[in-house]
C-alpha cells in the first residue's frame, strides 16, 4: 500500500507542467553571439556553419540598429509636428527697367540656421546627427544629407541636385555657396518632412516657394515665353512686379503643377517643331 502511494505521488509530480527558465529570445543578437562563441571554442567546429551564424548575427544587429534609428526619428518627427518654422528672411532683387528702379522683395524663405535652431536640440536629445557633404554633378551641385543614429550606427542618406544660383550677379564662388545652402535647407526639410510656413495668406494657399520659383524660371528660359504666360497664370506683370523673378514669385502655390505642365508642353512643341524643320 505504501509503495502504491509513492508511485501515485511520483506520477502526479511528473504530470505537473514544467515552467521554462526565462532567457533571451533564440533569434536575438546576444543569443546568436553566445552560440558563435561556443562554436569557435569547439575544435571540431563546422566552418560553413560558423559563417552562416556570423551572417545571421550581422543581419540581426543591422535590424536592431534600424529599429533604434526609426524609433529615434519617429520621436523627433512627433515633436517637430508641434513646432512652427516661419519664412522670415526676404529675398531682395534689384530692378531697373526704365520705368522703375530700386529693390523689390519677391519672396521670403526660412534660412538654414532657422531650421537648425529647432532641429539641432531634438537631434542631440535622441543622439542623432545630421551632416552634409557635396560634390559636383552634371549641370550643378549634388548635396547629400546623412542622418545617423550614433549609438547604433544606422544611417540614411537623402540627395538633392541643383544648378549654381547665378541670379543677382553672383560670382562663381557665391553661386556655388548659395546653391549649397539652398540644397541643405531642402534636404533637411525632406528628411524630416518639415513644412515651412509663410505669412498669413487669408486661406488662399499662398504663393510658390523659392524652389518652385527657380524651377519655373528655368522652364521659362527653355520655353522662351513672355508676358502672356504670366497673364495666363494670373501672376503680376513684369511692369508691376519689377522683374521676372518677382513676377514668377506671385504665382499661386495651387497653380504650380499647372505652370510646370504648361511650360513643359510649350518646350515639347518647340522641340518637335525644330525636329520637323531639321
Amino acid at each position: 500500500m505504501e509503495n502504491q502511494t509513492r508511485r501515485t505521488r511520483k506520477t502526479e509530480q511528473s504530470e505537473r507542467p514544467v515552467e521554462p527558465l526565462p532567457g533571451p529570445a533564440s533569434d536575438s543578437p546576444p543569443t546568436v553571439l553566445a552560440l558563435i562563441e561556443r562554436v569557435v571554442l569547439d575544435p571540431h567546429a563546422d566552418v560553413e556553419k560558423l559563417d552562416r551564424m556570423m551572417a545571421m548575427y550581422e543581419r540581426l544587429k543591422a535590424k536592431e540598429a534600424e529599429l533604434a534609428f526609426n524609433g529615434a526619428k519617429g520621436r523627433i518627427l512627433k515633436k517637430l509636428a508641434g513646432i512652427k518654422i516661419v519664412k522670415n528672411r526676404p529675398v531682395l532683387s534689384d530692378i531697373d527697367n526704365g520705368k522703375q528702379r530700386g529693390t523689390v522683395e519677391p519672396f521670403k524663405y526660412a534660412p538654414l540656421e532657422e531650421i537648425d535652431k529647432h532641429l539641432r536640440p531634438l537631434l542631440a536629445e535622441e543622439q542623432m546627427d545630421l551632416s552634409y557633404s557635396d560634390e559636383p554633378c552634371e549641370g550643378g551641385i549634388l548635396v547629400r544629407g546623412r542622418l545617423k543614429h550614433l549609438p547604433s550606427g544606422h544611417y540614411e542618406d537623402s540627395f538633392m541636385p541643383a544648378p549654381p544660383d547665378t541670379t543677382g550677379g553672383k560670382s562663381n564662388v557665391q553661386a556655388v555657396g548659395s546653391t549649397n545652402s539652398f540644397l541643405r535647407r531642402y534636404v533637411a526639410c525632406n528628411i524630416f518632412n518639415i513644412v515651412v510656413v509663410g505669412d498669413d495668406d487669408d486661406g488662399n494657399g499662398g504663393t510658390i516657394d523659392e524652389a518652385q520659383a527657380k524651377t519655373i524660371l528655368e522652364l521659362i528660359k527653355k520655353a522662351k515665353v513672355g508676358p502672356k504666360f504670366l497673364k495666363y497664370m494670373r501672376a503680376e506683370s513684369l511692369e508691376d512686379a519689377g522683374s521676372l523673378e518677382a513676377a514668377v514669385a506671385t504665382i499661386a502655390a495651387r497653380d504650380y503643377r499647372k505652370a510646370v505642365s504648361t511650360l513643359e508642353e510649350q518646350i515639347a512643341k518647340a522641340e518637335a517643331g525644330h525636329a520637323h524643320l531639321s
